[in-house]
């Protein structure tokens, strides 16, 4: 990444960022694939961006300019997810989950990481982008379809999909930008007939666990909020995304910020610390 230089009054002062896109959602029927995690990126030293790679590099800042922050929405079923942003920093959404419907394939998407596959034998996981986050599992039909079928379950910004398992979602990165350990960028975890399609670390929702033809053993569950988590495969959601800055406590606040933003403010005398969780609008310092 190059830095960015704001031309304006006043010190220039260094800000670390974590910018994660909103997750891709599980694919559209009861035997789809898990939502591949946003984007994961991070400037912490010491720390991860998505694949996992190294941390990129932190913004220098003079303030007086307009920098834009969005914060992408978790994909809806059978949908990638939406991207975030900080200035020219742009995550890219997660991958939906693959799907078969009607005699037709609909493959996984590529995204920050990519969706888990349908379960059929000529498909593959959606791609994830470099130093972003990591690829979707592949599915299966298993010997006897659909009984015994597994979908792939969704990259993670830490590991690929079913890297722990058959249709497991992907582990997402820890950060401490926040001032305390946080797992996010899990990717959801595709359905299955009969085993357990587990959401990855950091916020992927749960696969759908059941024949297709009978009520859920296990209803999926959409990525978790403000994670960038994948959706489970079998219908649902993913998470959506997340920015937080983080810079000396002597530096001033944020001069202004758009009212579309919602975000928190802290100092605990060391670092100024905004976490943005929804909306898109631009800030001053």
């Amino acid at each position: 990444m190059i830095p960015i230089y704001v031309f304006a009054g006043g010190e220039p002062f260094v800000v670390d960022y974590l910018v994660i896109a909103g997750g891709g959602g599980g694919g559209s029927n009861n035997s789809s694939g898990g939502g591949g995690a946003g984007c994961y990126i991070s400037s912490v030293a010491g720390e991860q961006s998505g694949g996992p790679s190294s941390p990129v590099d932190r913004l220098n800042l003079f303030g007086g300019t307009p920098l834009l922050v969005t914060v992408g929405a978790g994909g809806g079923i059978a949908n990638n997810g939406n991207n975030s942003a900080f200035g020219s920093i742009i995550a890219t959404g997660g991958g939906r989950g693959g799907w078969t419907a009607g005699g037709s394939n609909f493959p996984a998407g590529n995204g920050g990481s990519g969706g888990g596959s349908e379960p059929i034998s000529t498909s593959v996981g959606g791609l994830g982008t470099a130093n972003q986050g990591n690829d979707g599992g592949t599915g299966s039909q298993g010997g006897n379809f659909p009984a015994t079928f597994v979908a792939g379950g969704g990259g993670g910004a830490g590991v690929p999909g079913n890297t722990d398992g058959q249709s497991h979602g992907g582990d997402g990165l820890t950060s401490s930008i926040t001032g305390s350990a946080v797992t996010r960028g899990g990717g959801g975890g595709g359905a299955t007939a009969t085993g357990n399609g587990v959401g990855g670390a950091g916020g992927g929702g749960q696969g759908r666990v059941g024949d297709t033809r009978n009520p859920d053993t296990i209803s999926p569950t959409a990525g978790q909020a403000n994670t960038g988590g994948g959706g489970g495969g079998g219908t649902a959601n993913g998470g959506s995304g997340l920015v937080v800055l983080r810079y000396p406590s002597s530096v001033r606040i944020i001069r202004t910020i758009d009212p579309g933003l919602t975000y928190t403010y802290s100092d605990d005398g060391t670092f100024k610390r905004y976490i943005f969780t929804a909306g898109s609008g631009n800030i001053t310092f």
